[in-house]
């Protein structure tokens, strides 16, 4: 059957199973059409509708990176019972469920597609168990705020220029953030640096009382500091998208390549929502960054 048909197909059967009382079934049938295209019409809403009067006698995967984790956690945070997998290249993947106190049955770890590919495989033949309920907003942040930040009045602006470890070509070069960071320095603009130790100490940014630096082990801690900006730059990670799903206006620079799974699931709800702004750059030449830095000012002006 055709791709594009088969999503109507299985949803509109899952819609009447659903409708008969046959919840299991309609669960698995929109979990299909979530394989198909992840936010089709109500998909989602109805997905967890038919969880919520299933049986629940299998397991719920939580797959992909930090990212995929936040748009997962509206219905983790509801459903703490369930019996959840984890598939993930994220190495501290354990101490980010344990920290919102979170049960995982099992965690499975890859370090490249191919490796992924083959767990997937695996789970498809071994396992009873089908994909977590994405939402695409949070109503408000799910991590306490672990430091208080004083307003001044004075805007706050996020900047993350890292990537995971399986993406690094995501990451933008230090020295774009350093031209960014003093422009909007002159500016008055109060700063949050995201990122990990190794990659803030590579920016080589001197102590301000007007720069915050978020690099704590535990990404958790670094994320609640998300819900203080007024407005987030980043490059395509799980910083834009936390800022994303609180509806902080946010600025994501990624590479001009193609990734339908990124653009549908990461970038166009969020750009439809008049949340998102993208520029897509080539090569991060010096006739390029100039043009980035004052499409990017010119947005927070």
């Amino acid at each position: 059957m055709n791709r594009i048909f088969e999503k109507y197909y299985f949803y509109l059967l899952a819609r009447l199973q659903h409708l008969l009382g046959q919840y299991d079934k309609s669960f698995a049938n929109f979990a299909k059409v979530i394989r198909l295209r992840t936010f089709f019409w109500d998909v989602q809403s109805r997905y967890v509708a038919s969880y919520q009067k299933s049986s629940k006698n299998f397991f719920i995967e939580i797959r992909g990176g930090i990212g995929d984790f936040l748009q997962y956690l509206p219905f983790i945070l509801k459903n703490k019972s369930a019996r959840y997998l984890v598939v993930t290249h994220f190495k501290d993947a354990q101490l980010f469920f344990k920290t919102l106190d979170i049960q995982v049955d099992k965690y499975y770890f890859y370090s490249s597609k191919q490796e992924y590919r083959g767990i997937r495989d695996l789970l498809e033949k071994e396992e009873h168990s089908l994909i977590c309920p994405r939402a695409q907003f949070f109503k408000t942040s799910p991590f306490v705020a672990y430091k208080d930040i004083k307003n001044n009045k004075r805007k706050i602006v996020g900047i993350h220029r890292g990537a995971s470890a399986l993406e690094s070509v995501k990451a933008i070069p230090v020295t774009f953030i350093k031209n960014l960071i003093g422009n909007l320095n002159e500016k008055g603009y109060k700063i949050i640096l995201f990122g990990t130790k190794k990659e803030l100490s590579e920016i080589k940014i001197p102590k301000s009382k007007d720069i915050i630096l978020a690099s704590d082990k535990n990404v958790i801690k670094n994320l609640s500091f998300v819900q203080h900006c007024d407005f987030l730059i980043g490059s395509d990670s799980a910083f834009k998208t936390m800022a994303s799903m609180l509806k902080i206006p946010t600025i994501v620079l990624h590479h001009n390549s193609k990734n339908n799974f990124r653009d549908r699931v990461f970038i166009r709800p969020y750009i439809k929502n008049h949340i998102m702004h993208v520029y897509k750059y080539t090569n991060f030449n010096k006739k390029e960054m100039k043009s980035l830095l004052h499409y990017v000012l010119n947005i927070l002006s």
